[in-house]
């Protein structure tokens, strides 16, 4: 936080600002709702500034500074007269003094002969003649300087041009078209999105929020059968979230529409500041949200401005469906917003912008704040995991926007802002490693753990492979100043994985992580010896452009057999192994899903088969006529 204030020009309301950074941008005033471009306030002048002499607009001319006494007397140069004397005596001793006088009336026509003469009068005869020889070289070795300068001077424009030239940077036609493929691949990405809602508004929240959580609580809330057993799933989870919502605002989360939960972090130590703005479904009368308050208004604001205090949070009524709810601390600030809106930081600005007002559930917040606040955040019991996860973004993520969507189908997005010193292409890529590693990395984890009970055992150890199946369903994209990964699954699967994950989480803090491994191995978890049998098993086939190398290894790994991919068949017939993959089947058999791929390059002219090798335990996809060629029998996937 800043000690800067600044005065709206309109109401002179005087405001604080929250973060230098600030200056020199646009903003409205909360009060009296002007825009105007943020100025800090000048300082008050003082007498010293007052008695300051006026210094000159330029300096005088004159000579080398030199220092001359305060009671110096003035000095006056005396007039000099100028005579004859003094004109002889100069001549005297002037440069050309102690020459001897040359007669110049003394010439060839008096009849002096060559040689003849004086010797002052042979030398200057000697001069003369000689001084044609030197106007001749001289005239020469100029002419030579002149045009070696002319040769040296039109070279030198021929290399300045030529270096301007070289300057102008050369076009990278690949580069050019990855851009292209970048851009078409995020326009793509975008007509995913089952919301086309506008940013999320930070109007009311008193302060700048470094952490929001927006979320629809009626909808959340509701009787649909998808979303109730979503909700239900996320157990003790869902339970905190339910009573935080009727704690802060009174009201249940089916009387609710729309829930801002915004957070500011203040020193280090200290608990943050926290204002939740609420939207009711349905206007309320002005008696019965004052019972709900419970509070007293405060008389000493606007009439204009309604705030009320109670024993726990302070409250701020807009109109009869929107109200604030925030810490005590913040009553007075309260009052400004009544029609104001909160300045986002520049670390978050961009990421909000970004985000969709429709979704069901967003979470967005500054990645290097909340981690260097965590200890303020987070209880002792949920730590562990935090540092886990705000490490596994990395230190190249400036802010995150998490959202989810749970209809039709379960729809997650995720927008990562770069720091300065990094790239959106970089964030990009490294976030794909990252969920490349996350299934093993889960895997590893769950192997120290032992359940009591088959379901939880089971639904545990199916973990990775739900992990496995959403990295599967993820595309990277690279939106302008951001990454962004996308996930469509079926409707089904985000149940599934809330379960999965709740429960894996609560075995994880009764698990002792330093004791040997244990895999526990159960009838229903044997992998069959028959590779028929094998294709009887059940995978979640859910592909979104994934490659075909990709989309079959997944398969053969749930699987656990292996799948060979013939490149060179697939080149015959014009395929690759990069073709995207796009199949939602849900939780199918392997066979069915393997099936599916193949049925999309059914009516080529040399399409793809399924060869199985009972004696190897290996499966072969390759195309038809490679098949014929190299005397295989090709397997029926259509058969049940």
């Amino acid at each position: 936080m800043t000690d800067i204030t600044v005065s709206c020009p309109s109401c002179a309301a005087k405001l604080k600002l929250p973060d230098s950074r600030l200056v020199g941008r646009r903003a409205k005033c909360p009060r009296c709702s002007e825009r105007f471009l943020i100025q800090p306030d000048p300082p008050a002048p003082t007498d010293i500034e007052e008695e300051l002499p006026t210094l000159p607009a330029a300096p005088v001319q004159g000579r080398a500074a030199r220092w001359v006494p305060d009671d110096a007397p003035a000095i006056t140069p005396p007039a000099v007269p100028v005579t004859a004397a003094a004109e002889e005596e100069v001549a005297a001793s002037g440069p050309f003094a102690g020459f001897p006088e040359i007669n110049v009336s003394a010439t060839a026509d008096d009849g002096a002969t060559p040689g003849s003469g004086s010797a002052t009068e042979r030398l200057s005869n000697r001069r003369r003649r000689g001084g044609n020889r030197t106007t001749w070289a001289s005239l020469a070795v100029t002419g030579v300087l002149a045009l070696a300068v002319t040769g040296w001077v039109w070279l030198e424009q021929r290399n300045s041009g030529s270096e301007v030239a070289s300057n102008q940077p050369a076009r990278n036609p690949g580069w050019e078209q990855e851009r292209e493929e970048e851009e078409e691949s995020n326009a793509i990405a975008e007509l995913l999105s089952p919301t086309t809602g506008k940013p999320i508004s930070l109007k009311h929240i008193p302060f700048t929020p470094h952490l929001i959580c927006h979320l629809h609580p009626s909808e959340l809330w509701s009787r649909d059968a998808q979303i109730s057993e979503f909700r239900a799933l996320l157990g003790d989870l869902g339970i905190w979230l339910e009573n935080f919502i009727q704690t802060r605002t009174r009201y249940a989360p089916q009387e609710i529409d729309e829930l801002t939960i915004a957070m500011n972090f203040g020193p280090r130590m200290t608990e943050p500041d926290i204002a939740v703005v609420v939207r009711l479904s349905e206007a309320q009368t002005i008696r019965d949200l004052e019972r709900r308050f419970s509070g007293r208004m405060r008389p000493d604001l606007d009439s204009d401005v309604a705030v009320y205090e109670s024993e726990d949070a302070a409250f701020l009524l807009v109109d009869n469906e929107t109200f604030v709810s925030a810490s005590l601390t913040l009553s007075e600030s309260l009052a400004d917003y009544a029609t104001g809106e909160a300045l986002a930081s520049p670390d978050m600005e961009a990421i909000i912008q970004q985000s969709d007002h429709d979704r069901h559930f967003s979470l967005l917040f500054d990645h290097e704040l909340v981690d260097s606040h965590r200890e303020d955040v987070f209880s002792e019991v949920l730590l562990p995991a935090a540092d886990k996860v705000l490490f596994w973004f990395g230190g190249e993520v400036e802010s995150i926007c998490w959202s989810m969507h749970l209809e039709p189908s379960c729809y997650m997005e995720f927008l990562f802002h770069n720091s300065s010193d990094s790239t959106a292409r970089k964030v990009q890529r490294s976030m794909m490693a990252q969920l490349q590693k996350l299934p093993e990395d889960i895997l590893d984890t769950v192997r120290y753990m032992r359940p009591n009970t088959l379901g939880t055992r089971q639904m545990i150890g199916r973990f990775p492979a739900m992990l496995q199946a959403l990295r599967m369903g993820t595309s990277a994209h690279v939106a302008p100043g951001m990454a962004r990964l996308i996930t469509v699954l079926p409707p089904n699967a985000a149940a599934n994985l809330a379960a999965a994950s709740v429960l894996t989480w609560n075995q994880s803090l009764v698990t002792d992580f330093t004791l040997e491994t244990a895999v526990v191995r159960n009838d229903s978890a044997r992998v069959p010896d028959k590779l028929a049998d094998r294709l009887k098993m059940k995978v979640l086939v859910v592909f979104n452009r994934t490659p075909l190398q990709e989309a079959l290894g997944y398969i053969a790994e749930t699987i656990k057999t292996d799948l060979v991919l013939d490149g060179d068949g697939l080149k015959l017939a014009g395929f690759t192994q990069n073709m995207a993959q796009t199949l939602d089947l849900g939780e199918v058999t392997a066979l069915e899903g393997l099936n599916g791929i193949m049925q999309r390059y059914a009516a080529e002219r040399d399409p793809l088969v399924l060869v199985v090798d009972e004696e190897k335990k290996q499966l072969l996809v390759t195309v038809k006529s490679k098949a014929a060629a190299d005397g295989l029998e090709i397997y029926d996937t259509t058969k049940k």
